[in-house]
């Protein structure tokens, strides 16, 4: 289930779209190799995957750094 709105959904895409790609490019060498055909051509249903299950936390600037934090 994917808890994302649109805006978080298209800086997901464009923040780890290349490194999904290139995970998946590893994987699909390795199936190869191991002649397995456990993967399909395209990287879509791993994006999916991914999305569906991580939870990216992003931090606003204005919060204070574990450095700033133990200044006070």
């Amino acid at each position: 289930m994917n808890d994302m709105t649109e805006t978080e959904d298209d800086f997901f895409d464009l923040k780890y779209l290349e490194e999904i790609s290139d995970l998946f490019n590893e994987f699909k060498g390795m199936d190869n190799y191991y002649g397995l055909n456990l993967l399909k051509k395209n990287y879509n249903d791993l994006l999916d995957f991914i999305k569906g299950n991580v939870v990216v936390y992003e931090f606003d600037e204005n919060e204070l750094s574990d450095n700033e934090l133990e200044e006070l």
